[in-house]
């Protein structure tokens, strides 16, 4: 059916735009501007003595770049709640999404996390582990993250993005579901091979399963809304440049309270382990060596292209290569992080033939510090470690692990915001794959070549 003679189509046009905005007033929570969304100013005085892993939001020249390039589209609307599994999986989902919205020109709905919920709290003298972690519950952002920190940046860096509140489920025939990289057809293991394609590719998909606002002469005013599904090793994140792929690492901070906890760790083992080197250093020398001991059978779900080398899978394989590296190294302490605190124990006594002192969080942390991290998750006590592991002298992990391979990448990437030359990094025939500052045991071709699609 055709319009009337006397109806302007641009008239048209611009009412729709109106009643999409109304639409999202009453339908999401307010939209907001980023820069209008939070009060950055919290009251919290994050000092350095307090607080040694605060940096402030990223206003990236990059990523300006990049979205001052992109044509955005205020119609189209992006959410992103099916991020779950360990910090590693998480934080590359949340920064996928992101970066995913940026690739449409789509507006963002803060993303979400599903929490794995522990039914035992870790206490290493009466726990024998973290607990059977069972159910899933969703959680904002914050479960993890520094929110302000994350709307502010992109405010700084990404201004045409529009940031939403939160939005309930509902349903709609403008109103689907999608894993992003499935829309490409060749996806090796390196990641999308011309992400570029990607939005075209995108617009397609929508004009194929979306109805089109106009039907019949009848004018939709409902925007369009996209559930991204968990998208983990898919984007290649030097796409767009090396300084794109650093900064964008960067829009993700871990909440406050980890960092203060973490900061805690670094000064009880500067007070009871002698160590002398300055805590606000990226990498301490010469400080403690640290270990990701993943002996746990709860932990993460592994991508079935990721599995290791069977010696480095449990706890024999593993404490045999971080004892015999730190003995090598001459570093007589070693901080661990693991999910089996039964194992810790194990790795403690055998650490005495060595010489060498293990440690972890909670014999570290005391008083009011140690009911600040009981009252965390098994999930956020990790982040603990995860901030303490990327200051260590040396760092030992598994390669079938993103959580290894996070604290690996960050730690390259800290370093060189520091100004040091960072060593080329070297896999040998053992599976032993190392760049001067980290070792990953059990490390195939194919976790290092999935490794460039994990944001630093």
């Amino acid at each position: 059916m055709s319009l009337p003679s006397n109806v302007n189509r641009r008239y048209i046009t611009v009412a729709a735009g109106i009643l999409i905005v109304l639409w999202l007033w009453v339908a999401f929570d307010r939209p907001y501007a980023p820069e209008r969304l939070w009060n950055t100013n919290s009251g919290i005085d994050s000092t350095k003595t307090s607080d040694v892993f605060d940096f402030p939001p990223v206003r990236s020249e990059a990523i300006q770049e990049v979205c001052g390039n992109t044509e955005w589209n205020s119609s189209l609307i992006f959410t992103c709640d099916n991020n779950r599994d360990g910090i590693g999986h998480v934080r590359n989902s949340i920064l996928n999404c992101a970066r995913f919205a940026i690739q449409a020109g789509a507006a963002l709905v803060l993303p979400k996390i599903i929490a794995r919920q522990s039914t035992v709290h870790s206490d290493p003298e009466t726990d024998t582990g973290l607990g059977r972690r069972r159910g899933e519950v969703l959680k904002s952002m914050d479960y993890m993250f520094d929110v302000d920190h994350f709307v502010q940046s992109m405010r700084l860096s990404c201004p045409e993005m529009l940031l939403i509140k939160n939005t309930e489920q509902h349903f709609s025939d403008r109103r689907k579901e999608l894993q992003p990289e499935t829309l490409v057809l060749n996806r090796p293991i390196t990641g999308m091979e011309h992400p570029e394609s990607w939005p075209s590719l995108f617009s397609k998909w929508v004009e194929d399963h979306i109805p089109p606002r106009h039907e019949e002469g009848t004018l939709k005013t409902e925007p369009i809304v996209i559930d991204l599904q968990q998208s983990f090793l898919s984007y290649p994140i030097h796409s767009d440049g090396h300084k794109f792929a650093h900064d964008f690492g960067e829009l993700l901070k871990f909440r406050e309270d980890t960092r203060s906890l973490a900061t805690a760790v670094l000064l009880e083992l500067q007070e009871w382990h002698d160590m002398d080197g300055n805590i606000s250093d990226s990498i301490i020398t010469p400080s403690f060596f640290g270990a990701h001991l993943r002996t746990s059978e709860f932990g993460e779900h592994l991508d079935r292209r990721h599995v290791a080398p069977a010696p480095f899978m449990h706890y024999d394989g593993q404490s045999i290569a971080y004892l015999e590296h730190a003995g090598a190294a001459q570093i007589s302490l070693m901080y661990v992080s693991s999910g089996n605190l039964l194992d810790v124990e194990r790795l403690k006594k055998s650490a005495l033939g060595w010489g060498i002192d293990i440690t972890h969080k909670h014999a570290l942390l005391k008083g009011k510090h140690q009911d600040q991290l009981r009252s965390l998750t098994w999930d956020q006590q990790a982040l603990v470690d995860f901030l303490v592991l990327t200051k260590s002298q040396e760092f030992a992990g598994v390669g079938h692990s993103s959580f290894s391979w996070n604290i690996a990448l960050k730690r390259q990437r800290l370093e060189q915001l520091s100004g040091q030359e960072v060593g080329q990094a070297i896999l040998d025939e053992e599976g032993e794959w190392s760049d001067g500052l980290s070792t990953l045991y059990g490390v195939r071709n194919g976790y290092v070549e999935s490794a460039q699609c994990m944001w630093e």
